[in-house]
C-alpha cells in the first residue's frame, strides 16, 4: 500500500470514528443531561428519575383516530394523566403544561403537551380538548393505562404524592423528571430551560 492510499484509508477511518462518536453523543445527550442535573441543580419542586426510565409505546385514541406514543419521539413531552376523573388539580396541570410550552418561546416547537386519560366521559374529554388547545387529549384503555402508568410512579413515595403530577419525557422516550400539583409554572420553567439548553435533541 503506497503512502497516498494509506493516508486515504487513515482519513476514512478517522471520519468513521467521528461519525460514531457523534451518533453516541446525539443519543445519549438526554441521559447525560438528566444524570448530571442532580436534585440540587433543580428547584425543590421536581423529582428526578435516576436512572431515567424508558417509556414503552402505548396505543392511544385521539380526536382524529389512533396514535402511538412512540410517535412523540424526537420531541419533548409534557404529560398530565387522569384515571376516571379530572379534578381541579388535574385541570390546573393541563393549563400549566400549556403555559410552560408557551414560556419556551422559540423552543416551543420542540415540545408536545399531552393529556392522557382513561375513564373520562366523552363530553368531559371534549370540553378539556376545546378549552386547553393546543394540548393534545388522548384516551387509553383502562388495563393498558394501568400497566403503562407503573413507570411513572415515584419510588418509596406515599399515594398522595403520586397524584396529579406533571411528567417530562425526553425526545428519546425517557421519563426524566416529574412535578407535584403544587409546583408553579415559573419555578418549573427554570428547570425546563436548563433541560432544553443541555440537550439539543428534539
Amino acid at each position: 500500500m503506497n503512502q497516498q492510499t494509506q493516508a486515504s484509508a487513515n482519513k476514512s477511518r478517522f471520519w468513521n470514528r467521528v461519525q460514531i462518536v457523534m451518533i453516541f453523543i446525539v443519543f445519549t445527550a438526554p441521559l447525560l443531561g438528566a444524570y448530571f442535573y442532580k436534585p440540587s441543580s433543580f428547584n425543590n419542586y421536581g423529582d428526578i428519575y435516576v436512572p431515567v426510565r424508558v417509556v414503552d409505546n402505548l396505543q392511544m385514541q385521539g380526536a382524529e383516530g389512533g396514535v402511538d406514543f412512540d410517535g412523540f419521539r424526537r420531541q419533548w413531552v409534557f404529560l398530565v394523566t387522569a384515571n376516571g376523573a379530572c379534578d381541579q388539580a388535574c385541570e390546573a396541570n393541563i393549563l400549566k403544561i400549556r403555559q410552560l410550552r408557551f414560556m419556551q418561546n422559540q423552543n416551543m416547537t420542540r415540545i408536545r403537551t399531552v393529556f392522557m386519560q382513561t375513564g373520562l366521559q366523552d363530553a368531559v374529554a371534549e370540553d378539556l380538548r376545546a378549552k386547553y388547545s393546543p394540548v393534545e387529549v388522548y384516551e387509553v384503555e383502562p388495563a393498558a393505562y394501568g400497566q403503562w402508568a407503573q413507570v411513572l410512579k415515584l419510588d418509596n413515595a406515599p399515594a398522595e404524592a403520586q397524584m396529579n403530577r406533571i411528567y417530562v419525557i425526553d425526545p428519546a422516550g425517557n421519563l426524566v423528571i416529574s412535578y407535584p400539583a403544587s409546583a408553579e409554572p415559573k419555578s418549573i420553567n427554570k428547570d425546563i430551560k436548563r433541560l432544553l439548553k443541555t440537550s439539543q435533541i428534539g
